[in-house]
């Protein structure tokens, strides 16, 4: 390599250096107590988050074309989308968009580290909103830290009641939405509501409630920090420009314990060990230890910080988004954000002219199998079948005729309906008069009408007699 990451190494014997603290890298601990604040970065979230947590409560039940925004049929093998349907067959459609997704996040994982992490994914989301609910009842960081120590019975058993009452109720509306994903809310709701739910929903119903509480009210930043594999590889997509919530060393230290309008000596740093930044920190990081894989880059610490900064009348940015030389951000040449912004843009280019040119019926026509002709009557016949899917949301009708050669007529009811969404086999019979002039082998031609589109198809007819 030809450029190597910068090693700064802190002495706890040193007195110009405050101490290390022990991180966090035990499973078995737990940050059970996260201090909430108020700050730029919180309301941020709140903002980004707050549109994608509606879109996933109403995508079942918003309806467009028939269907709701997000619905996978797993009966008719479709997925309805933002009112577009895919059938199976349409699997190298939805690669596109899904590498288009996975590259959107590479290029924000380039730019800001796990920005996606800290401000949009559902752990964290659903984790802020169970704290949320848990200091509501049960009081602040300090209060639920001594509570802790109480017996049960000296308890607040109310606070404790309602908390775990409202958390079970946000985990079932999660279950439930993730189950209308396949069902529909209109239908799931439906079928809850008369006690018409099959053993398969009522189980999924559970699975995924009791999933939503465990994760966000028990494991939290235990899913962040030990499951989640994108902090494993995460250190592949950022370069020394990605911004990176960080500690200002050269400004911070050495610590000390300043107070409001009391002289600073030349000697000490901004930073006044008051430890807020670890307390609101949702995996329990302390961010002055320098980079680490288990920060989401949440801005919570940011927003302590700068809130004690103002009160002690400090310049704000002690932690902060900062590139890897923790200085200003720097406009390079950063060939791999130009990577992933290409690879984006081709992705989001090709699903684009797929979805263009992607076609509403699937139609084929397919001999008889077991013999290639037979006599109907004194007339020569030939078995087929015809083969129609309707990817449509509305019901279509079709008509066949032979357009090549005129010698042949068509046996067979029509016109022929297909219903929304289906695919239906229809059999009919081509018929040549005697005597039969056509070839041995003769190619035919033939036009589908389906609701004023029309479609030529080919096949063979058989003739024993030439």
């Amino acid at each position: 390599m030809s450029e190597l990451i910068p090693v700064r190494t802190l002495d706890p014997s040193n007195n110009d250096l405050a101490s290390v603290d022990t991180p966090v890298v035990d499973a078995t601990r737990h940050n059970e107590a996260v201090r909430l604040v108020k700050g730029h970065y919180q309301r941020l979230r709140r903002w980004l988050s707050g549109p994608l947590i509606l879109l996933f409560l109403i995508a079942p039940w918003l309806e467009i074309n028939g269907a709701p925004l997000l619905w996978m049929n797993l009966e008719d093998h479709t997925l309805h989308l933002f009112g577009l349907q895919f059938w199976p067959d349409d699997l190298l459609m939805l690669t596109w968009l899904a590498l288009a997704s996975a590259f959107a996040l590479f290029i924000a994982a380039n730019l800001a580290g796990r920005i996606w992490c800290g401000f949009s994914c559902p752990q964290t989301v659903w984790s802020m909103m169970f704290m949320w609910v848990e200091d509501r009842f049960l009081g602040s960081r300090n209060k639920r830290l001594k509570e802790a120590k109480l017996p049960w019975r000296q308890r607040n058993l109310k606070g404790l009641f309602m908390t775990h009452l409202l958390w079970w109720s946000m985990a079932f509306v999660t279950g439930f939405t993730f189950v209308a994903y396949f069902e529909t809310g209109q239908g799931l709701a439906q079928n809850i509501i008369s006690g018409d739910i099959s053993i398969a929903v009522t189980f999924w119903l559970i699975f995924f409630s009791a999933l939503t509480y465990i994760n966000a009210g028990w494991l939290r930043e235990q899913v962040c920090m030990h499951m989640c594999p994108y902090a494993r590889f995460q250190s592949v997509m950022v370069d020394r420009d990605t911004l990176k919530v960080g500690y200002d060393i050269d400004r911070g230290e050495p610590r000390s314990s300043k107070v409001k309008n009391k002289p600073s000596s030349k000697t000490s740093g901004d930073c006044i060990d008051c430890r807020l930044c670890v307390q609101v920190c949702p995996v329990g990081i302390d961010i002055r230890q320098g980079l680490q894989y288990s920060c989401i880059d949440c801005g919570a610490c940011i927003d302590a910080c700068d809130n004690i900064m103002d009160s002690i009348n400090k310049p704000k940015g002690l932690i902060r988004f900062m590139p890897d030389s923790g200085q200003s951000h720097q406009v390079r040449s950063r060939l791999r954000l130009v990577g992933y912004s290409l690879a984006l843009f081709v992705s989001i280019i090709l699903f684009a002219l797929q979805v263009l040119s992607k076609e509403s019926f699937e139609t084929s026509v397919n001999r008889e199998r077991g013999q290639l002709y037979f006599y109907s009557g004194l007339n020569i016949a030939n078995g087929y079948t015809f083969s129609l899917q309707n990817k449509l949301n509305q019901d279509v009708q079709a008509n066949i005729e032979v357009l090549q050669p005129s010698d042949l007529t068509i046996k067979m009811n029509q016109p022929i309906s297909v219903s929304a969404g289906e695919k239906r086999d229809f059999p009919f019979t081509l018929l040549c008069q005697q005597p039969c002039a056509l070839d041995r082998k003769t190619n035919i031609d033939l036009k589908i009408n389906i609701n004023g589109e029309t479609f030529s198809l080919d096949n063979h007819f058989f003739n024993p007699d030439h």
